[in-house]
């Protein structure tokens, strides 16, 4: 047992080591978005026209490193303005399947192509679900009253330590920006100082060390581990036969597995590339990355919290109709070589 520990411990420190700058990259691209970009006004600036929401919502969510659970805000802000379901649908469906620094880890790790599908996927997904959204809203009374918020707008901060704090309980991460933007104190006349509160170098160690150390690297080293475990007790025979090109029916597995599963999207990229190695078709890979970040036990449970029963199942039917289609889709043209 002590050697088993040992030997899985040993396995993932060396799956760090060895895919450290990919990791160091995305991360970095990851933090520098959280505090550079101003997410709101981009939102603002995305959505200023209501022909073009839809397509935006997808760029906003494909495109900015948000999880599952990380959209819940940006969500509660679009349900407050009042916006049609139609682009909340498109940034909810797409925004955990991909972000920058996840293309950035799954290219580098796994493969280019791979990771070009999971943003097609995530693109398609958004725009279809997006529209679809639409046309039910408008000829149909099904998505009626089923956000759980009204037009209530956001308490901002009042610069007290108290209301940073008690704004920091509902989003921890809202921490990071209220000790920036209204809780500081007065900045000394050093140079240092200055330059790292000009270039929010404080602000960006912070957010590094809340995303890349307490949530990839931690998470990334725990799925390497599962990783090895996989490789070391279930027989490539049995992922092949399960989950191989020739079953026809590992594509909607995968993606009911997918369902309840916590999968965050980097830091299961070890799991699928023990499942690659394993024999695993990339079809079935790309069902169960589209399914995982976005239905997970937690992530469901934080939709519930704004949306009510029919938009929840809405939402996940989306993902799992679009997770089984584009899974075959893939395999199909890997069979083409494509």
């Amino acid at each position: 047992m002590i050697r088993l520990l040992q030997d899985t411990l040993l396995y993932a420190f060396q799956t760090l080591l060895h895919n450290g700058l990919w990791l160091l990259l995305g991360i970095t691209v990851a933090c520098a978005i959280k505090v550079y970009l101003d997410a709101d006004k981009l939102k603002a600036v995305l959505l200023k026209k209501s022909n073009v929401s839809i397509p935006a919502s997808v760029a906003f969510g494909a495109f900015t490193p948000f999880c599952a659970c990380g959209t819940m805000a940006i969500i509660v802000s679009m349900l407050t303005t009042a916006l049609p379901w139609g682009p909340i649908m498109t940034f909810l469906t797409s925004s955990p399947l991909m972000s920058p620094d996840q293309f950035i880890m799954l290219s580098g790790i796994i493969s280019p192509k791979f990771a070009i599908a999971l943003t097609l996927s995530s693109i398609i997904i958004g725009l279809a679900s997006g529209y679809i959204t639409n046309m039910l809203e408008k000829k149909t009374k099904l998505l009626e009253n089923q956000a759980r918020f009204g037009n209530n707008s956001e308490k901002a901060c009042d610069c007290t330590a108290q209301s940073c704090c008690d704004l920091s309980k509902t989003n921890p991460k809202v921490i990071l920006e209220a000790s920036s933007e209204c809780c500081s104190t007065k900045v000394s006349a050093g140079r240092i100082e200055r330059i790292a509160n000009k270039f929010k170098l404080k602000e960006f160690i912070s957010v590094f060390v809340e995303i890349g150390v307490k949530q990839v690297l931690i998470y990334f080293s725990l799925f390497a581990a599962v990783g090895y475990l996989i490789n070391r007790f279930i027989p490539s025979s049995l992922i092949l036969s399960l989950f191989g090109a020739k079953n026809i029916f590992a594509v909607p597995l995968a993606a009911i597995l997918g369902l309840p599963l916590y999968v965050s999207g980097a830091s299961s990229i070890p799991i699928i590339d023990s499942l690659m190695k394993g024999g695993a078709s990339g079809g079935v890979l790309l069902a169960f990355m589209i399914t995982g970040p976005g239905t997970s036990a937690g992530a469901i449970a934080g939709i519930c919290t704004i949306m009510k029963k029919r938009a929840v199942l809405i939402y996940i039917s989306f993902l799992l109709i679009g997770a089984i289609l584009l899974g075959y889709l893939y395999n199909f043209l890997l069979i083409l070589g494509i």
